[in-house]
């Protein structure tokens, strides 16, 4: 018996080392791949800037106030305040100057997706908690379907009327903020802060 597990032992050593060599012998060949994945960016600016105030004072409609005179007393300027690095304008400074009851103005801003993705608006806003509600009446207006595409455009417009109870030779301000992100990451509503 002793003679049987050893002759069987040394078969399967041999088989073990028959099979071993085959495998060594086994021709093979290996794939790759290569990857490599280079993303996109998000990237918007203010691309024009445009007030309506553009000859006699506009005034507040459906109201008591009218400019039936034609007078140019107020001025509504719009222009760039903070560039990118790539000198694109990212921040845009309005100022009415010789503001009164009445007077309103309306600022039509364009925004342009400048990136490779396309883009919808988050959220938008007035960043420091809003503004003094009794002298002033702001009204932001976003376009129903906010998505740009690459190289696409649309307006926002901001409506600022001054009201009665607005003081004389007084300054007010207040800064609005619009978020936009990759579209497929937005709701399909607008947030409004």
């Amino acid at each position: 018996m002793k003679a049987l597990n050893t002759v069987m032992g040394l078969a399967l050593a041999g088989l073990a080392i028959l099979a071993l060599g085959t495998a060594m012998a086994m021709w093979y060949e290996t794939l790759l791949v290569n990857t490599y994945v280079e993303t996109g960016e998000v990237k918007v600016a203010w691309a024009d800037l445009k007030c309506s105030d553009e000859g006699p004072d506009p005034q507040l409609p459906d109201s008591d106030f009218h400019n039936d005179e034609g007078k140019d007393v107020a001025q509504c300027i719009v222009e760039p305040e903070v560039y990118d690095g790539e000198g694109n304008v990212v921040k845009v400074n309005i100022t009415l100057v010789n503001a009164y009851p009445g007077y309103n103005p309306v600022i039509t801003l364009t925004v342009e997706n400048i990136g490779t993705i396309p883009v919808k608006l988050l959220n938008y806003g007035f960043t420091d908690g809003g503004y003094d509600n009794q002298a002033l009446s702001v009204t932001i207006t976003v376009p129903e379907d906010t998505q740009l595409h690459p190289e696409g455009t649309h307006d926002i417009t901001i409506n600022i009327a001054v009201s009665q109870t607005a003081s004389e030779d007084t300054d007010y301000s207040f800064e609005l903020e619009f978020t936009y992100a990759q579209w497929n990451e937005v709701p399909s509503t607008t947030a409004v802060s």
